[in-house]
């Protein structure tokens, strides 16, 4: 692997952070807690990484962009400023967390830019003779995973980051490697073990197969798979402590394990929004497991043909089963809402 990018001035990559405002305090002693001391950058800017990646949760407002949401509420949320992230406000965007990261690295003399590709925003930043990209809010798989989870669900999984990538030429292409990858000498605090998604998930869905207090249904039929699984599935999100945005992005990924891809042909994902009782809107989802669908890829989002078969939705934290009937009318609800939120 050859060092791709290094050898470039960092404002080619992006733009310079600079900004006279900071988050608040009790935020700023969460995400510097345990840096390596005596460290080289590299072990300082994971460690940084690491650490925000566990504090902050995607806005779930803002991935409803797609709802009918108004541009100014939209661009308000995408343009909140730093000073406003505390530990009682933890939600970002990209251009947020591209702030916060940039502020962090810029703290500990790691000279970086923030990059942008259409409205997202990544950061780039130069240690151990690699240009590095970090990433925390998009999906970045590796070649072995097949799971789509970008780093602040994984943070919250126990699995391993992988949004963090050095730039290398590999077969004359421009590629990007984990940090955990490359053989650098790391700070033992930043080291963190490869956990893979299908086998830790596979482990401890064997647990509650085998739990007395938890109840398959054990029926025939592919129906009642379905049911199971989704049982399961619901089993598994009542352990994690995750908002709707990496419930979401964690329910379709154990769908990838439980269900085979033939299986999968037979999914349509709708992306739904609602209020809770304080006003605010929530992101949640109807999933139909119906008929089986011609398409290219693994699974389909979008309203489908029909909702015959089985339909559940994800809210209030939970999987329940609805009827075909209440299925549509929450899409309905969620496609012709009046939001009227220009002055929120």
């Amino acid at each position: 692997m050859v060092p791709y990018g290094y050898d470039k001035p960092l404002e080619i990559f992006g733009t310079t952070f600079v900004s006279d405002i900071k988050p608040g305090k009790k935020f700023i002693k969460r995400v510097e807690k345990d840096l390596p001391l005596d460290a080289n950058d590299i072990s300082i800017a994971l460690k940084l990484y690491n650490n925000l990646n566990e504090v902050v949760e995607y806005s779930e407002e803002f991935i409803a962009f797609g709802q009918n949401l108004s541009f100014d509420f939209l661009k308000r949320i995408y343009d909140m400023p730093i000073d406003m992230i505390n530990m009682a406000n933890i939600e970002v965007t990209c251009n947020s967390w591209a702030k916060l990261y940039a502020y962090f690295l810029t703290k500990h003399n790691i000279p970086c830019v923030i990059s942008k590709t259409g409205i997202h925003r990544s950061v780039y930043f130069k240690s151990d003779g690699f240009l590095f990209n970090a990433d925390g809010t998009s999906i970045n798989n590796e070649e072995q995973d097949k799971y789509n989870i970008d780093d602040l669900t994984r943070s919250r999984l126990g699995l391993r980051p992988n949004g963090l990538r050095a730039l290398v030429i590999d077969d004359d292409e421009v590629k990007k490697v984990n940090v955990y990858d490359l053989g650098l000498s790391l700070d033992k605090v930043t080291k963190v073990d490869y956990v893979n998604f299908e086998d830790r998930t596979n482990t401890i869905i064997n647990n509650l197969i085998n739990c007395k207090n938890f109840e398959v249904l054990n029926l025939e039929g592919i129906e009642d798979k379905v049911v199971n699984n989704f049982s399961l599935i619901n089993s598994l999100l009542l352990e994690e402590d995750l908002n709707s945005v990496s419930s979401i992005a964690y329910i379709n990924n154990l769908i990838k394990v439980l269900f085979s891809k033939e299986e999968q042909k037979h999914f349509v994902y709708i992306y739904i929004k609602e209020k809770d009782k304080n006003g605010n809107y929530k992101y949640e989802e109807v999933i139909n497991y119906g008929k089986l669908r011609k398409h290219k890829l693994d699974y389909l989002f979008g309203m489908p043909d029909d909702l015959d078969g089985y339909n559940f939705i994800f809210r209030n934290g939970s999987i329940e089963e609805i009827t075909k009937r209440k299925a549509r009318n929450y899409i309905e609800k969620s496609q012709n809402m009046d939001l009227n939120i220009g002055s929120k």
